[in-house]
């Protein structure tokens, strides 16, 4: 795990944090997403094809858990498929709130809050049984 970029998706997540009890529900909003990003890619390290990865593609990745089950089956659901669709909303969220300025509710802020929450668990919780 890129153990760098994991600690700014942590600090990225204190910021929604922070951002939630200011009330400032877009930008927490934003933050929540860029931290499950952030702490994807960390998990998942260099991307096979480009220098960065694509949001569509990192979740697809992600899901499929073959950063810490690299022999886990291509066809089926991936290991941690109950995530596809939260992290599926929160990327919508995020472009509701950054490119349409479209109005959101604390219940929003919260939810994508608890979306990241759950990525850095599940990283944490998987990251012991990576390959090297």
């Amino acid at each position: 795990m890129e153990i760098v970029r994991f600690n700014a998706a942590r600090s990225m997540l204190d910021d929604a944090r922070h951002l939630l009890n200011m009330d400032r529900w877009a930008s927490a909003i934003s933050r929540a997403y860029y931290s499950s990003y952030q702490a994807m890619w960390a998990a998942l390290g260099t991307p096979p094809q480009t220098d960065q990865w694509r949001h569509a593609a990192i979740v697809a990745h992600f899901v499929r858990g073959y950063w810490f089950v690299p022999t886990h089956p291509k066809a089926g659901p991936g290991l941690l498929e109950p995530l596809r669709r939260p992290l599926q909303w929160l990327y919508q969220k995020r472009i509701d709130v950054d490119y349409d300025i479209k109005p959101v509710t604390q219940t929003m802020a919260l939810r994508a809050i608890e979306i990241a929450e759950q990525v850095h668990q599940e990283i944490q919780q998987h990251s012991g049984r990576m390959a090297p």
